[in-house]
């Protein structure tokens, strides 16, 4: 029993770091070597028939290049009070900040990301010096006899 306990734990921990790890590397990435330019024409509501209890708002853009699209935020890309109908937004490639309206803004979720994925490369840590390879290699063993 105390052998699936230690299986079932370690397991548990390094899917949740690797888990955390992904999302949070991923999303720093990302934001920090994208560019983007844009003023927000319109906003609108889209909601999910026949209930409209799931609502998500997108915004009609109009980029640098004169070219209009729809625009959905991914998660935690602006801070709640952004984009604003008629704002212009610009990001240059490599930081964490946005001009917006000509003022200078860090993206707001950085320290939040960082913290995140240092608590994953722990939980990573963690599980390795837990004995996590050693619990792997032989529960599966378990399978081979």
């Amino acid at each position: 029993m105390e052998k699936v306990t230690r299986f079932v734990f370690t397991t548990m921990l390094l899917a949740i770091a690797l888990i955390a790890f992904s999302i949070c590397s991923w999303r720093i990435i990302t934001t920090f070597i994208s560019t983007d330019g844009f003023a927000v024409t319109s906003v609108h509501q889209v909601c999910e028939q026949p209930l409209n209890n799931r609502c998500v708002t997108h915004y009609v853009v109009i980029h640098k290049d004169g070219v209009q699209h729809d625009f959905l935020p991914f998660g935690y890309q602006f801070g709640p009070d952004y984009p604003r109908e008629g704002m212009f937004y610009s990001k240059d490639s490599l930081g964490f900040s946005y001009s917006i309206n000509g003022a200078t803004e860090q993206w707001p979720y950085l320290w939040q990301h960082v913290a995140v994925l240092v608590l994953s490369i722990t939980g990573l840590l963690g599980w390795y010096f837990a004995g996590g390879p050693r619990v792997i290699r032989e529960w599966l063993k378990g399978f081979k006899a």
